[in-house]
């Protein structure tokens, strides 16, 4: 997961990342997150030919299941080798909602790599 507040350069770093992991030959999958629904950074990132998956309507941590079947419906459909999320701005806690939970329930399907937050673009 790559956090940080509105306009701090996430969905850029996202992009970049997910570039450079496709440049080295790895499936990569998608999921961004905001409060509201037809997700700009979604468009955008499809545009650039990567399996994107959104979750609308709410963070990472009320929207917990959401993202675990997101994850899961890529997992089928594209088989990606990675994932990188982007959760929305204001989730503030993705240590103890979101990161915790997934290695203690879903430790076996995935591997969770530590969370990264921008602080400034």
């Amino acid at each position: 997961m790559i956090g940080g507040f509105l306009g701090a350069g996430k969905t850029t770093a996202v992009g970049r990342l997910a570039q450079h992991l496709s440049d080295q030959g790895l499936r990569v999958g998608l999921i961004t997150n905001d409060q509201g629904s037809g997700l700009v950074d979604t468009t955008m990132l499809r545009s650039r030919g990567f399996a994107t998956a959104e979750i609308p309507g709410g963070c990472f941590c009320c929207r917990f299941q959401s993202l675990v079947e997101a994850a899961e419906q890529l997992t089928h459909a594209n088989t990606p080798d990675v994932f990188i999320a982007e959760p929305v701005g204001s989730c503030t806690d993705l240590v103890a909602t979101v990161s915790y939970p997934l290695r203690r329930i879903y430790g076996d399907r995935f591997e969770i790599a530590p969370l990264s937050v921008l602080v400034d673009p």
